[in-house]
């Protein structure tokens, strides 16, 4: 199903999430790179938001295929881990990767827009308020499933590079239909966060740059896009920290009371 605000749909997240997964050596390389200890850095310092010392229940919006929630536990064991996701089979595949790497996790099928959950210490998502064109909503959404003083953080993709849109326009134009490259700055997530009412906002962005390689044209030119893209990204890690653009923005905000 896709709303006229929706830039994706549950059938485009599982006929991706249905798609193999990487793993083995290359996963392993991966762990090593600068980039993927900046991300961990990046969701440690979100995990550790709320201030609280000892467990805090946390929510992950947009949760399949279950990697995050699973990184998120090999950093802070400790917390009670929930997540919701829109696509059956994205869910599916969470289920099963976070049952074979033994993490307790309550994952709920649902819509973020409707669906009624208890609240929770810490909201989190990676890569979702970019998929629709109010992100102004979707915030008053992850707001909705904080107790007071709960804290919301979020990452979006950082896309909207000149040269990269030329890029992403030539070989992969389904990422720019998908992608709401307006949000995709630390003044329009604060924008965000701020009409959705969280207060003591604080933005960031973090990583070099990547470039997105998972929604490419089906064609030769798509295929060949991607293995240079995955070789730039294996490479970003020799260059500057935010040049030529940063990896991903952040924000977090407090819920009042």
């Amino acid at each position: 199903m896709k709303s006229s605000t929706d830039l994706t749909s549950t059938e485009s997240w599982d006929q991706l999430w249905s798609q193999p997964r990487s793993g083995g050596v290359a996963s392993r390389v991966k762990q090593r790179l600068k980039a993927t200890r900046t991300w961990h850095q990046l969701l440690a310092d979100l995990l550790d938001s709320t201030g609280r010392e000892g467990p805090v229940d946390v929510l992950e919006l947009g949760c399949a295929p279950g990697s995050m929630l699973l990184q998120l536990h090999q950093l802070r064991p400790m917390h009670t881990y929930h997540g919701l996701d829109f696509a059956p089979e994205g869910l599916k595949t969470a289920r099963r990767l976070l049952h074979a790497a033994g993490v307790p996790a309550n994952l709920r099928l649902g819509d973020v827009r409707t669906a009624e959950l208890p609240p929770v210490d810490l909201v989190l998502s990676f890569g979702l308020v970019e998929h629709f064109e109010e992100p102004g909503e979707i915030m008053a959404h992850h707001r909705r499933f904080l107790r007071p003083g709960g804290v919301a953080a979020v990452t979006v993709p950082n896309y909207a590079h000149p040269a990269l849109v030329a890029l992403l326009r030539r070989f992969s134009p389904e990422t720019l239909a998908t992608h709401n490259l307006r949000v995709m700055s630390e003044d329009s997530l604060r924008t965000a966060f701020a009409s959705a009412g969280l207060v003591d906002i604080v933005t960031g962005v973090s990583g070099g740059p990547t470039m997105p390689n998972s929604r490419v044209r089906p064609d030769l030119s798509g295929s060949s896009y991607r293995f240079a893209a995955r070789t730039w990204n294996a490479c970003s890690g020799l260059l500057p920290d935010g040049w030529p653009w940063s990896a991903n923005i952040w924000a977090t905000g407090v819920q009042p009371g």
